[in-house]
């Protein structure tokens, strides 16, 4: 049966070649046999060693790209919060003062945003300084 390639059978399909294809285990097998320069296979304690070796790379790669989803769905859910301030705040005043809330509801948005990137980074992420001890952040120790 020929597969559409508007079907999503079909891009499964695909991917699942592509990945079966190139797996771990194929490229370790490929790079140490190219290192040895014999015929021979490589060792099983080498082949498991460059497969551990990969797959925690690929480990330190997911939570590093888990942190950062994090980090950007709370920020995104502060400035939700920031929306939900403003309709509360329109809310509690009469209807010719909504405009003038709202106004300062944003600047409000607008300079928290300014003083993180000035300031709040630095508390947050701060770099070492170049010192003995070596553990002197910008904020703290290590």
């Amino acid at each position: 049966k020929k597969r559409s390639k508007h079907s999503s059978a079909y891009y499964f399909h695909r991917c699942t070649v592509i990945i079966m294809s190139d797996s771990t285990y194929q490229t370790c097998l490929a790079d140490l046999t190219a290192a040895n320069d014999t015929a021979a296979s490589p060792s099983a304690d080498a082949l498991l060693r460059c497969i551990s070796d990969s797959l925690d790379a690929s480990r330190s790669n997911t939570h590093s790209s888990i942190d950062t989803f994090f980090l950007l769905y709370a920020a995104s859910l502060v400035f939700f919060m920031q929306t939900g301030f403003a309709m509360i705040s329109a809310g509690c005043v009469r209807i010719n003062n909504v405009q003038n809330t709202l106004l300062k509801n944003l600047l409000d948005a607008c300079g928290a945003s300014l003083g993180f990137y000035t300031v709040g980074y630095a508390f947050a992420f701060g770099g070492t300084f170049d010192s003995d001890d070596g553990g002197t952040t910008f904020i703290g120790k290590d």
